[in-house]
């Protein structure tokens, strides 16, 4: 099935976390990975800045694991695959204020954005020993 997404092994270096995480989530996810051996599931970024849409424990999971490259489906927040929101109320999130907020140095609490992705996205399986080599 084509879903449309390209995934990309981005430089971690150039992955922007965005939102703050829950460390107890790191480790089990960090540990699930070394078992599977496999990186099964994408970190979602955007694409000129690299800022992440979905994954932050994945992305500080790869950061604790040394990683070089991690897979990314780059996306825009234009794309109408595309919808963000407030994590609590379910309100439209304003865009700029992303932008705004890693512009200055800052990351957002914990479940403060919440996106979503239509078509679901997809799982891959790449081996974790391609992920510690270089570009």
């Amino acid at each position: 099935m084509d879903h449309g997404y390209q995934i990309a092994l981005r430089p971690l270096c150039e992955v922007l976390q965005s939102e703050q995480v829950d460390p107890a989530n790191v480790t089990r996810l960090r540990e699930s990975i070394v078992r599977a051996g496999h990186w099964l599931e994408p970190i979602i970024v955007e694409r000129s800045r690299g800022i992440v849409m979905d994954g932050n424990h994945r992305f500080t999971a790869a950061l604790q694991l040394g990683l070089k490259r991690v897979p990314c489906i780059q996306l825009d927040y234009g794309d109408p695959r595309v919808c963000v929101r407030h994590w609590r109320t379910g309100q439209a999130f304003e865009v700029a204020q992303i932008f705004s907020t890693i512009a200055r140095g800052e990351i957002f609490p914990y479940k403060t954005t919440r996106h979503a992705f239509d078509p679901a996205l997809p799982v891959v399986a790449i081996p974790l020993q391609r992920l510690y080599l270089g570009a």
